[in-house]
């Protein structure tokens, strides 16, 4: 159980200018740490007002400064991930086929991963990359970021060459769905 002080301090955060903002999330994400799954579950809107300020940031200019709050938003974000599969029949009713895709920043050092499993019924992630990826998807962490939560839609950002692919395009059409899945069920 996440204690409401915690939720407080984390809303109180974001209510702020970005600068501020960011001199608190390394202690917010640190605050966070092994409570993501149960903040996500009992305050989904949290997660959806996080990775919206989240989005709106300079990624590219915060990581190098901030690696380690980085890996701990990746964390926040693919336990809101997970705790989203859980929880939607629909978001599993795309996951048809085990997928692993492997993201890269081109504008700052951001890597990350997931992994559909088909079996499992689960989408998993997290920072760093996966051996032997089904696919690559490297591109501005803006972009990346906006790809996971539904900012930029895939095939859209990908004929419009906002993000490189390498792997399959038979393999990311399938992708497609459960991304789009996932977007579909963060509270607005």
């Amino acid at each position: 159980m996440v204690d409401q002080e915690l939720v407080d301090r984390i809303e109180d955060s974001l209510e702020q200018d970005q600068d501020a903002l960011e001199a608190d999330l390394p202690g917010i994400l640190s605050e966070m740490e092994g409570r993501t799954d149960d903040l996500v579950r009992e305050h989904p809107q949290v997660l959806a007002d996080v990775l919206s300020r989240m989005a709106a940031m300079d990624v590219a200019s915060f990581v190098p400064e901030n690696p380690e709050t980085a890996d701990q938003f990746q964390e926040l974000l693919w336990s809101g991930v997970r705790v989203m599969v859980e929880r939607n029949p629909e978001v599993k009713e795309q996951i048809t086929e085990d997928i692993t895709t492997n993201f890269a920043a081109d504008d700052c050092p951001m890597e990350g991963h997931l992994r559909v499993d088909e079996d499992a019924n689960t989408v998993t992630g997290g920072s760093g990359q996966l051996d032997d990826a089904d696919l690559t998807i490297t591109g501005p962490a803006d972009v990346l970021v906006g790809l996971v939560t539904g900012d930029v839609d895939p095939m859209k950002g990908l004929m419009r060459r906002q993000f490189e692919l390498d792997g399959s395009m038979s393999t990311a059409t399938k992708l497609v769905p459960v991304m789009d899945a996932l977007s579909n069920q963060l509270p607005d």
